[in-house]
Order: structure tokens, then C-alpha cells, then sequence
């Protein structure tokens, strides 16, 4: 049984997470992404690096960090009601600006939380 189930953030019938991990992975990446996504469930707040890694600069957010080959995999969450939540996916690269733009977009996410009536 899943000590700490993944939620993922929604606006509607629109899942982000889900999206980028359907539209934008390869099979192979989506299954790293997915035994990461099962460590996070299993361990909870207690996994760290390398798989793991708090965002300096912003509240309660954090970052599971899988890579695949030279594809470094970017998957946003936060802690709600005790339940990992998937709010931003994306794949790092030396972007600068635009890897802010994730870390942003994640945290107006996480922001509009309490105010969803249920995640799934």
C-alpha cells in the first residue's frame, strides 16, 4: 500500500503534469519518471538527493529530480494534506529564464490549492 499517494494538480479536465508526462516523455522516460514517482510514495518527505531536492527561494516546493540518458527530468511538487502534489513538468536544460518560468508557474499553482475541492 502507498504510504504517501501522488496527487496532481488540475484546472478543470486539465491535468499538467499528466500532459507533459503523455506529450512530452518517451515511454522510457515516463517509466523513470514513474519508479521515481513510487520511491516518493513509498518514502515520502524522508527521500532525498539525489532523487529529491527542496527549490531555494520558494515555500514549500520541491523538485523530483529523475534523469534518463542525458534528459534531465523536472517534476514539480508540493506537500498537501500529507500527499505529494504534481503542479509543473518539464525537462532541464541550461534555459535559465525559462526554467524560472516552471519554478513560477509551479508556485502560483501550489498557491491555488485550498481552494480545490479535491485532487485526484
Amino acid at each position: 500500500m502507498k504510504k504517501y499517494p501522488i496527487a496532481h494538480y488540475h484546472e478543470g479536465k486539465f491535468y499538467p503534469v499528466v500532459d507533459f508526462l503523455t506529450n512530452e516523455l518517451t515511454p522510457e522516460q515516463r517509466g523513470k519518471v514513474k519508479t521515481y514517482g513510487e520511491l516518493l510514495e513509498e518514502r515520502g518527505p524522508m527521500l532525498t538527493r539525489p532523487q529529491v531536492e527542496k527549490l531555494k527561494g520558494y515555500s514549500d516546493l520541491w523538485e523530483l529530480r529523475p534523469h534518463f540518458w542525458n534528459t534531465e527530468i523536472r517534476i514539480i511538487f508540493t506537500w498537501y494534506k500529507s500527499q505529494p502534489v504534481f503542479l509543473e513538468g518539464f525537462i532541464e536544460k541550461s534555459e535559465g529564464k525559462k526554467t524560472q518560468r516552471h519554478y513560477d508557474r509551479a508556485n502560483e499553482r501550489k498557491n491555488k490549492l485550498p481552494k480545490q475541492e479535491a485532487l485526484k
